[in-house]
């Protein structure tokens, strides 16, 4: 399909010059030493803490990484291809609370988190199981990388994200991860996970995202370089100023992937929107959200790299009709503007802040839909039907004609959910809401939830592996 998009290709050439200007001139702060090291060996000039890029450097290291790749499942079946005219959807990301219709909002617990890793394994429109859906509180903090790791590869057989937390915590994932899917050699040919690992905005790396990069990167670990500028706080409050902004950055976290490990599988990743001025918070449900989108994608193909964009986003509390305008919004915007990767497709509310069960339902509602609308056209003799068309002629009907049954159920999306009854027959079934139905669709997917088998050995050097970090 055409992908829609916002910047014409001379804005692009622009936008990336002025990129280039920016690292070259202005520079970028990068607290971890070893990073600066590397590179000053590659030619970059430093000034304290600040790095500058040579422009030939920075367009040599977007090319050495891939245009597309794969991530390998634990069921083959289930390998997701990152790049090219693919998308990928999985869930929400890094929220301290979590919402349910009987609870309300509340901290997020260990369960929670599985009960997440089970929905997002079970349904047949995410792609990846998910990173942090919903801050385990209940469990120490030194602890919480190592149960979510073993709660997304046991309780699914999905990709999975790995930790976006650091040097050890990367490490951790590695380590976790080679138990179940072999040597470090074997994971850098196949990798079974990918991590995100973002830019201090403006203008830096910190520590702990360096030492992040440069674990993952020294393993062959995909990993998604993300940006998150807030126009008129972080960044310009043009989009093409903050564009110039999360751009420099990203081309800075992958220029240091690659010195570290030439070929490293990278995902050029915008999350940036703006700031909601009259209150000074970030807002995700702004349509400069979805400019952002847009113009991420096309920049991403501008230097021929997977992109991350877009995601089931809103500012909204609850789950409400601005919940629903907003995040289909994003979706959409993510699915026609060419993104290959969709982070938080399903659950979030608040700004990020908070998980829902409802709306991670109703969100891989909204994924399944913009599936099939990004699929596109496919003309052909059997689908142009103009034998059935004449066979049929002026005021038949084609409900009961063999062409529409052999088709219908691949042509015509079939919701989960979403209510096509009349309004008798509604009422007749309780005449419940999609946010009832929702709680009642989540529930019923827990309690007949079968976990996925896993190879005994793996199964048992992972419980092993857990006992010793939990002190039985």
């Amino acid at each position: 399909m055409n992908f829609f998009t916002y910047f014409s290709t001379k804005d692009l050439e622009q936008i990336h010059e002025a990129t280039l200007t920016v690292l070259e001139t202005t520079g970028l702060v990068f607290t971890h030493e070893p990073a600066r090291d590397l590179f000053a060996k590659a030619g970059c000039k430093i000034d304290g803490k600040r790095v500058f890029f040579p422009r030939a450097l920075v367009e040599q290291q977007i090319k050495n990484a891939p245009s597309r790749f794969t991530l390998y499942a634990r069921n083959p079946e289930k390998n997701v291809v990152i790049g090219g005219d693919q998308i990928a959807f999985m869930p929400c990301y890094g929220a301290p609370f979590v919402h349910d219709l009987e609870n309300g909002r509340r901290a997020g617990t260990l369960e929670d988190y599985t009960n997440f890793a089970k929905l997002a394994c079970h349904s047949p429109h995410l792609d990846i199981t998910g990173g942090m859906m919903a801050e385990p509180n209940d469990i120490p903090v030194a602890r919480r990388n190592a149960e979510r790791l073993y709660s997304s590869m046991v309780h699914s057989d999905k990709p999975f994200m790995g930790a976006g937390t650091g040097e050890a915590d990367a490490k951790q994932t590695i380590e976790m991860a080679s138990l179940v899917f072999g040597s470090r050699e074997e994971m850098a040919d196949r990798p079974p996970f990918i991590s995100i690992l973002c830019s201090l905005t403006p203008l830096g790396f910190d520590e702990a995202m360096c030492g992040g990069i440069m674990a993952y990167a020294k393993a062959g670990m995909p990993q998604l370089i993300s940006s998150l500028a807030i126009a008129g706080a972080t960044a310009p409050v043009t989009m093409e100023g903050m564009l110039v902004v999360q751009n420099a950055e990203i081309l800075a976290g992958i220029t240091l992937a690659q010195l570290v490990r030439e070929g490293t599988p990278v995902v050029f990743a915008g999350s940036s929107s703006a700031a909601a001025m009259r209150y000074g918070t970030l807002s995700i449900g702004a349509p400069e959200m979805a400019v952002n989108t847009a113009a991420t994608a096309q920049m991403g193909r501008f230097y021929g790299l997977p992109v991350r964009g877009g995601g089931a986003l809103t500012d909204s509390k609850t789950v409400d009709s601005q919940a629903a305008y907003e995040a289909m919004m994003t979706m959409m915007t993510a699915s026609l503007s060419g993104v290959n990767f969709v982070l938080h497709s399903a659950g979030i509310l608040e700004g990020y802040m908070t998980a829902s069960y409802e709306k991670f339902m109703i969100d891989t509602e909204i994924c399944g839909m913009c599936k099939r609308v990004k699929r596109g056209p496919e003309i052909t003799a059997e689908k142009l039907a103009l034998e059935v068309i004449n066979n049929v002629g002026p005021g038949g009907e084609f409900l009961t004609h063999p062409h529409t049954f052999k088709h219908f159920k691949q042509e015509l999306y079939a919701p989960l959910m979403e209510e096509r009854d009349n309004y008798d027959t509604w009422m007749s079934k309780g005449g419940l809401s999609i946010e009832q139905r929702a709680s009642m669709r989540y529930k019923q997917i827990l309690e007949n939830y079968e976990v996925p088998e896993m190879d005994g050995g793996s199964r048992k050097d992972l419980d092993a592996y857990m006992a010793s970090i939990r002190g039985n």
